[in-house]
């Protein structure tokens, strides 16, 4: 890894944090949390991205917090990975509905020529 903003998703055993929360929704809104209060934003499910470039230290700091302050996640943890984010493009402008109409009338006129 390297100087870059992280992404970081994980799956927990839902039949461990049963054994520690009455609704499961309880653990991944904590997480939740713990992830604003520390400079990330949600993107999906478990799926987080920092707001600003972190070095391996410092996400290995923040990985120890989590751990330290979250005593149930180490029984629940599945997987935890954390992904250097390189060039992003945000691509969610294709799917409306102007820009699908603009597309249509570009192919029919096209196939004109």
């Amino acid at each position: 890894m390297s100087l870059s903003r992280k992404a970081i998703n994980f799956d927990l055993s839902t039949n461990e944090l049963k054994k520690h929360f009455n609704n499961t929704a309880e653990a991944y809104s904590q997480i939740k949390d713990f992830m604003l209060e520390n400079g990330f934003t949600h993107r999906q499910y478990s799926g987080y991205a920092s707001k600003e470039v972190m070095d391996d230290f410092s996400i290995e700091l923040l990985t120890k917090r989590l751990s330290r302050k979250f005593t149930w996640l180490s029984t629940c943890v599945q997987n935890f990975d954390v992904t250097d984010i390189g060039e992003q493009h945000d691509l969610t402008h294709l799917f409306t509905d102007r820009t699908l109409q603009k597309d249509k009338n570009l192919i029919k006129q096209e196939l004109k020529q």
